[in-house]
């Protein structure tokens, strides 16, 4: 049964910070240390509907604290679900999101979400 917190959405983005905690995480090849690499599921025609954020990355089994790429595998919606790891949202656009990076924190949050708005060539609001 997948992880669900059907409330406030700062709580789903802690719950993914804290679905990892005392993981190392994996070094990128751009030197970046990944933990989570989310991504989302669901019917990407509708706006409004079921969607399922999940990371596609695990730590194989005994090699969380490793830092190798081959200590770490590709996890499929049904294995995050199985291990609680996995977040149901009713919008497509917040799904997009989440697995963009919109859960991170500070400097981190602001260069996903800047490559996020990059990518779907969003322009930025100013005030």
């Amino acid at each position: 049964m997948p992880f669900s917190l059907n409330r406030n959405p700062l709580n789903k983005k802690k719950a993914i910070r804290d679905m990892r905690k005392g993981v190392t995480g994996r070094i990128n090849e751009e030197g970046k240390t990944e933990t989570h690499l989310m991504e989302y599921e669901g019917d990407i025609s509708k706006k409004r509907g079921k969607f399922v954020v999940y990371p596609s990355i695990a730590p194989k089994p005994g090699k969380e604290k490793s830092t190798s790429p081959e200590d770490w595998e590709s996890q499929s919606p049904e294995q995050a679900a199985a291990k609680g790891e996995s977040i149901e949202v009713k919008s497509r656009r917040r799904a997009e999101k989440l697995a963009a990076g919109s859960w991170k924190k500070g400097i981190d949050r602001r260069e996903a979400m800047a490559e996020y708005r990059e990518n779907k060539k969003i322009p930025i609001k100013r005030r």
